[in-house]
């Protein structure tokens, strides 16, 4: 077992010594070398870019003036000209007498040729259809009480922003989130902390 792993030692130095083959590589001729597997591009993220968690908050138009958001965001697959991704988000917010939480999930398209995984600012560009899940208390006033309702919808929402890296496991995202249908061009503008 010994003198195996030294010979196995000997054609790996050979190799680097000499890469063009050269005198020590023809000794070797009839030997089962090892042998390197060929190498395939590598699409989609590799390691901790694979998913993260969101904590941040939206400036929204409407009753609220800010929502707490929290995330998840999960890379699926790369298929054709796009990366896909799923994004989990709870958001609550409150107003006055009014308190509002939402449950969503999103199936995003992100075309490849926008991604850009090295340097401290990478851009966001994505698009897809989402569910949610929206629940609404009111305090009525004068009676003491308060009023529930809840509602489902679907939307096709596109995302624009960017990734700013902090460390090799955090940093911040800022985006804006338009929305189809919607009576209102912007739904939100997203500051988060993401770690991964």
């Amino acid at each position: 077992m010994r003198a195996r792993t030294h010979f196995l030692a000997a054609v790996i130095a050979s190799a680097m010594l000499f890469p063009s083959g050269g005198a020590l590589a023809q000794s070797t001729e009839g030997v089962d070398t090892l042998r390197a597997a060929p190498t395939r591009p590598v699409r989609g993220p590799v390691g901790l870019d694979r998913d993260r968690l969101e904590l941040g908050a939206a400036v929204v138009r409407g009753p609220f003036d800010l929502l707490g958001t929290f995330a998840y965001h999960r890379f699926i697959q790369s298929r054709g000209p796009f990366e896909q991704w799923v994004h989990l988000e709870a958001t609550g917010g409150s107003a006055g007498y009014l308190k509002e939480g939402a449950l969503s999930v999103g199936y995003l398209a992100r075309p490849i040729r926008t991604i850009r995984r090295r340097g401290l600012i990478q851009p966001i560009l994505e698009a897809g259809p989402a569910a949610h899940l929206v629940v609404q208390s009111a305090d009525v006033e004068g009676f003491g009480e308060s009023a529930n309702h809840a509602h489902g919808y679907m939307k096709i929402h596109g995302y624009a922003g960017f990734d700013l890296l902090l460390g090799s496991r955090m940093g911040l995202v800022a985006r804006g989130r338009l929305s189809v249908p919607a009576h209102r061009p912007l739904d939100y503008a997203q500051i988060a902390l993401f770690l991964r």
